[in-house]
């Protein structure tokens, strides 16, 4: 029979819809007679359930929000793949949002997560709420889940579970073999300073040159939004100085694919003209055996962690916060 509801068993059963209710979400709270009679009714007509109305009945869910800032960057990709690998296994539906890396579009999303009521929720901030005003209305939305969060990607200082890389010590150490390779005409394509990803891994570049006592001029630090459109215009602009660097380090897969196209449109290639450090692998340079330099950020191990977190804290609620460094080892391709 189809489009059975609660109120149909009920009356097939003799019984008030609170008892099915009852039968469907605590069988233990319901006599032996009434619940055999209830089960057999359920059976009998093949009623399954809404989903969302035992949810709501339960204040609980089997889904999972997730908000990620560019799903369509192949890092992302990655980590949600290895996200959706640890809710089968447990059974668990992943929701995945978009932001955008826009502040407007992450509190709406989180706005309409609150009303999915979800299980739990594992979240990589667009931005990094530093205001007061911001970070009380984020806080506002993370307590209204009323569930657990765990923050991913991007550390903001929340007292919550996170799983995060060192971007600053892989920065520093990258340069540093940089700089121990013999170059010193040392560029770099990063973000804007306001990015908390963007100033640790500048961090951890000034630091390496620093200790090196190398200065570069102020044209080789190029900064932006970790567009390929960015990177493409900026490296451009590079490209025109009278001093060309010798190594270029591009912070993220965007900023490589706009480093690449912008050179090889010049009539430039990598290693030849430039050597590239790039953070994170860019498989098609692999596929073609161009030999570059990265830094791997294992992203599935990332997703893996991170949902594999929130299943703890919805086992262990309890629990002290843990925050989960992954490591990113620097793998030596050219140089």
């Amino acid at each position: 029979m189809s489009n059975i509801t609660i109120k149909d068993i009920a009356q097939y059963a003799g019984v008030s819809k609170a008892t099915v209710s009852r039968v469907l979400n605590h069988p233990q709270a319901v006599d032996d007679k009434t619940r055999a009679i209830v089960q057999k009714v359920i059976k009998e007509k093949n009623y399954r359930p809404s989903v969302t109305a035992r949810n709501l009945s339960k204040r609980k869910s089997s889904t999972v929000g997730v908000i990620l800032p560019k799903v369509d960057n192949v890092f992302f990709g990655e980590v949600l793949r290895g996200m959706i690998h640890v809710a089968d296994k447990n059974e668990l539906t992943v929701m995945c949002f978009n932001s955008d890396d826009s502040k407007k579009k992450d509190l709406q999303t989180l706005e309409i997560i609150e009303d999915h009521r979800v299980r739990g929720l594992i979240y990589v901030p667009a931005v990094p709420y530093e205001k007061k005003e911001e970070r009380k209305a984020l806080n506002k939305h993370l307590k209204a889940l009323d569930a657990p969060v765990v923050i991913m990607d991007r550390d903001i200082g929340l007292p919550v579970d996170g799983v995060f890389f060192d971007d600053s010590k892989s920065m520093y150490n990258a340069t540093k073999y940089v700089i121990d390779a013999g170059h010193t005409k040392i560029a770099i394509i990063n973000g804007t300073q306001e990015r908390v990803l963007a100033r640790q891994r500048q961090e951890g570049f000034s630091r390496a040159l620093e200790e090196a006592g190398i200065t570069v001029p102020e044209e080789y630090i190029m900064l932006d939004d970790y567009s390929i459109q960015s990177a493409y215009r900026m490296t451009k602009n590079m490209m025109k100085l009278p001093v060309q660097p010798t190594v270029v380090i591009t912070c993220n897969n965007d900023t490589t694919k706009g480093f690449l196209e912008a050179i090889y449109e010049g009539g430039k290639s990598i290693p030849k003209d430039y050597q590239n450090v790039s953070l994170d692998k860019l498989e098609m340079l692999n596929i073609l055996g161009i030999p570059y330099s990265y830094i791997e950020r294992d992203a599935y191990q990332m997703g893996k962690k991170a949902m594999e977190q929130l299943i703890n804290r919805i086992a262990f609620p309890d629990k002290s916060y843990r925050h989960i460094i992954i490591e990113s080892p620097f793998i030596k391709q050219s140089l």
